[in-house]
């Protein structure tokens, strides 16, 4: 029998236990939430699928694993998981019961020595794991943290239902106030430790207000969320959240990116169980129905490598379903893509594979996901246009290419443009002119409450007036929209990615788009696939400025029969063949580091020339 827990009244403000019982409970128990594909040896899916009541009783079971390890309201667990769970769901619905605070661990990344610290900054009591957690990891969080539970989520569902009591007491006396942590996520550390970002409450219904207007999720409509990111991260982490927000939406949760993660995207549109036989065309008929209706809202978070695997696929002939199906099923979804930049490639690969222009969302983890995105009210034809607009930007006769992120949300989101976020600097939060380049700053009620354990560097990312983050480090500029003249914004660079010369800076961004252009034309590479160029810049031959320092990586065979031509003449070459900015000091052909989204790892590839300069030197 489930511990029946009462609703208390809800706060002014969507926060707190009021607003993720009024999704579970009552009359929406019945109502179908979460259906999970895990991923088989064989690479086939297999299913489950929860009602909200039968997971509510799931996250019961976890609020007396919760209960059992000694947690109060506002102490933290971590979240020490091999890929997405139901288990972790579960917890994070116990935690709201409960009023503790989840913690998360890139699964991806985080070596033994940055879980051991993340468990440390927070006092976590409880590490939750699933069978697949490194087990030289768990032995050595038992060996090191003696007072710390761990528990398996893999036992999850034999877990009693136990302490009712101290569940009712707890439920009636914890309703989180706007300002209470939800949850805490950490950035990646690529520049000294990882930092705990504290998201409250306010934050993610700000979110979720965010997104409802973003995406014209209103009343009256269903949102079908599909997730495969993981949910350590911010992006998945923000989608789920709203799923459990709000009464009748559906989650898709998939274990890990897997080819059948294209099936997944056919059948949440349909609303047709994955492992029911159809054909193509009943699989049509089915998606037709769904879209006349006009009530379903299909969202799909995801970043443009997934775009490149599904160019791979189709090109390839590995796609598990007919390539004229998926594009029927996605013209009706929301592709959400952000994380990265999207580019010209992955934007003409979504048009021919899938029917439809991406919807861009751009954000961070201090920002709870949501900051800007594309105004879905425009058409395909007017969003290309704002698209190539930042494409084909110059600035003083200088080529400055910018990748759409779309607008600000007002009210709920607002963003400047400055010359500075150094308060020692000259320039400091003043806003550059259209078209300049500049620091992106942002401000709303999205923003995070601060880091955990570092109130400098709170500080420091925060200003005291009027509240604006400074801390996105994104170098963006803006143009007013050829259709309705408000500011679309455009991404150029980090402020890291910068190569300073001659006194003036050049976006990586743009280098590498040069280097590129002019090393598939000049050795007679016609893909776009068959190298990436990414550049860094080395104080190596000056005091005063960086050394471009090129990495060619070679992706086909056609490219890399070219090697030894590019390694011998690829300097003398460009030196006369490209601007000023992007002539290239030294070369090398080898593989780009590169994180789970396909993005460059910055910090890698620097630390790797850096060697490289003293292996150099060294001969």
């Amino acid at each position: 029998m489930s511990a029946s827990l009462p609703t208390p009244p809800s706060p002014s403000l969507g926060v707190g236990i009021a607003v993720y019982l009024e999704a579970f409970t009552g009359e929406r128990a019945q109502d179908a939430f979460l259906t999970y594909y895990s991923v088989a040896i064989d690479k086939s899916l297999a299913t489950e699928t929860y009602t909200r009541g039968e997971f509510h009783e799931l996250a019961l079971r976890a609020a007396s694993v919760l209960l059992e390890a000694g947690l109060k309201p506002g102490e933290c667990h971590t979240h020490y998981f091999s890929c997405n769970t139901v288990g972790d769901m579960a917890f994070r619905l116990a935690s709201v019961l409960l009023g503790t605070t989840p913690v998360t661990i890139n699964w991806q990344a985080d070596t033994e020595a940055k879980v051991l610290y993340k468990i440390e900054l927070t006092g976590s009591k409880l590490v939750l794991i699933d069978p697949d957690t490194p087990a030289d990891h768990v032995a050595a969080i038992r060996a090191q943290k003696l007072d710390v539970v761990v528990f398996n989520v893999a036992e999850l569902a034999a877990q009693p239902t136990a302490h009712k009591a101290a569940l009712e007491a707890a439920a009636a006396a914890g309703v989180a106030t706007p300002d209470q942590t939800r949850i805490v996520i950490f950035t990646s550390g690529t520049t000294g430790e990882p930092k705990g970002v504290r998201l409250s409450f306010r934050a993610y219904e700000c979110n979720r207000r965010t997104f409802e207007d973003f995406l014209q999720v209103g009343d009256g409509k269903q949102l079908v969320a599909v997730v495969v990111n993981p949910l350590h991260h911010t992006n998945s982490t923000s989608i789920s959240d709203w799923a459990m927000r709000r009464p009748g939406t559906q989650l898709h949760l998939v274990q890990q990116y897997t080819t059948k993660y294209w099936s997944v995207l056919v059948r949440a549109g349909t609303g047709v169980p994955i492992n029911t036989s159809m054909s193509d065309a009943e699989f049509a008929a089915a998606l037709a129905t769904r879209a006349a209706g006009g009530r379903t809202v299909i969202v799909a978070p995801l970043v443009s490598r997934h775009f490149d695997f599904l160019d791979s696929l189709i090109s390839g002939g590995g796609l598990p379903l007919a390539a004229s199906l998926l594009k029927s099923a996605l013209s009706e979804t929301i592709l959400l893509l952000g994380s990265a930049p999207v580019g010209p490639t992955t934007v003409e690969r979504i048009q021919r594979h899938c029917g439809r222009l991406p919807t861009v969302r751009f954000g961070s983890t201090e920002t709870c996901l949501q900051v800007m995105g594309t105004p879905t009210h425009l058409s395909e034809v007017e969003r290309l246009v704002a698209f190539r607009a930042g494409w084909e930007h110059s600035l003083r006769g200088q080529p400055q290419v910018g990748y759409y992120i779309g607008r600000p949300h007002p009210p709920y989101t607002e963003v400047r443009l400055v010359q500075s976020v150094d308060p020692k600097e000259k320039g400091y939060l003043v806003d550059v002119a259209n078209g300049e380049p500049g620091q992106l700053i942002t401000r709303g009620e999205n923003l995070m409450s601060g880091y955990v354990g570092n109130d400098a560097a709170t500080a420091k990312a925060l200003t005291e007036e009027g509240r604006w983050y400074t801390n996105l480090g994104d170098i963006c500029f803006r143009l007013p929209n050829a259709h309705d003249g408000t500011y679309d914004y455009y991404w150029q660079s980090r402020d890291s990615a910068l190569l300073i010369r001659g006194g003036a800076n050049y976006a990586y961004e743009q280098v590498n788009e040069e280097l590129k252009t002019f090393a598939m034309a000049t050795f007679g590479l016609a893909d776009e696939a068959d190298l990436e160029v990414s550049v860094i810049g080395l104080r190596l031959d000056s005091e005063h400025e960086d050394a471009c320092c090129v990495t060619i990586e070679l992706l086909t065979p056609a490219a890399e029969a070219k090697r030894s031509e590019i390694e011998r003449d690829f300097i003398a070459l460009a030196k006369k063949g490209v601007s000023k900015g992007s002539k290239p000091d030294h070369v090398r052909c080898a593989p780009l580091p590169r994180n789970f989204k396909g993005v460059v790892k910055l910090p890698e590839l620097k630390e790797e020339w850096i060697q490289l300069a003293k292996t150099m030197r060294s001969t």
